[in-house]
Formats: structure tokens, C-alpha cells, sequence
């Protein structure tokens, strides 16, 4: 059986390919992000656990990591702290879940319309992360 003829790239061809790159690599940045986001509402989330633990004597100055400085706060205040960053955590996950749900699906729209040119021409697959 001869091979099979080598498709040509048309212009509007290597858009979508480009298209698809881009893609791919806004797939790979949120990915990072949403594993980072969810890691630090995790860790919200044992800070929040750690002070319930806490005795009256040790609650009078809590430090807190802002940025590269830890910030001392008092229970209340710090656990109104910890709240807000929570929910803004959680809202920030769901953006992120949002936003990578809608990439995944222009991803499949696009593989679909190269893959039926292309065939096994082309790989398109994402490689598994670790």
C-alpha cells in the first residue's frame, strides 16, 4: 500500500496550529495556578485548624506570612484574616477551574478540525503532568 500523500499546510491551517499553541500553553499557566491556588487555600485551611489548638496565652500575637513579613495579629483579627483570604482563595479557585474548562474546550474544538485534515500527521496530544 503507498504512503499517504502529505497534506499541505494552508495558511488558515498554521493559525489554528499557532491558535492551538497558545492554547496549550494558557492550559499548562492555569494549571500551575489552580495547583498553587488550592495548595495555599489547603494551608489556610490548617492555619485555621492549628489556631482552634491554640491556648488563651499563646493568642494574644499570631504571626502571619504577608508576602516575605510576618504581620502579628490578634486572634479575632487574625481568624477574620484567615476568612477572607479563604473566600477570596475559593473564588479564585473556581475562576481558575472556570477559565481552564473553557481552554480545554476551544483545545478539543480545535483537535477535532486538525486531526480530521491532518490525521496521524499531526499530534496534538497533551502529555501527562507529574
Amino acid at each position: 500500500m503507498p504512503p499517504e500523500p502529505k497534506k499541505s499546510v494552508s495558511p488558515e491551517d498554521q493559525i489554528q496550529i499557532n491558535k492551538f499553541a497558545r492554547l496549550h500553553k494558557n492550559h499548562v499557566e492555569l494549571k500551575r495556578k489552580l495547583k498553587d491556588a488550592i495548595n495555599e487555600l489547603q494551608n489556610l485551611k490548617d492555619a485555621t485548624d492549628e489556631l482552634i489548638l491554640l491556648d488563651d496565652a499563646d493568642n494574644s500575637s499570631i504571626p502571619y506570612l504577608i508576602g516575605s513579613a510576618f504581620i502579628h495579629y490578634d486572634l479575632d483579627t487574625l481568624n477574620e484574616k484567615l476568612e477572607a483570604d479563604e473566600g477570596r482563595l475559593t473564588n479564585e479557585v473556581e475562576q481558575l477551574k472556570e477559565q481552564l474548562k473553557e481552554v480545554e474546550g476551544e483545545m478539543s474544538e480545535l483537535k477535532t478540525v486538525l486531526y480530521a485534515k491532518f490525521g496521524d500527521n499531526i499530534s496534538l496530544e497533551i502529555e501527562p503532568e507529574d
